[in-house]
């Protein structure tokens, strides 16, 4: 997931405790970040997960616990 992150916002590298807003993601980066996620990780995340968990320790948690 770190390497969808800095693919997409063109940053390396990028802790897992950065905030995705912070680091200049809006909702346009979010939408790119999920469907990398779900082509190349099989996962699906919600838009709002981005919002309410904007880490990406935060997102993986969010994915872990469903």
């Amino acid at each position: 997931m770190r390497r969808i992150w800095e693919e997409v916002l063109g940053i390396s590298p990028i802790a897992t405790d950065d905030d995705l807003f912070d680091l200049g993601g809006h909702s346009l980066t979010i939408t790119q970040i999920i469907a990398r996620m779900r082509k190349r990780l099989g996962v699906e995340v919600p838009l709002d997960v981005f919002f309410d968990e904007p880490t990406i320790a935060g997102v993986v948690d969010a994915v872990r616990n469903g």
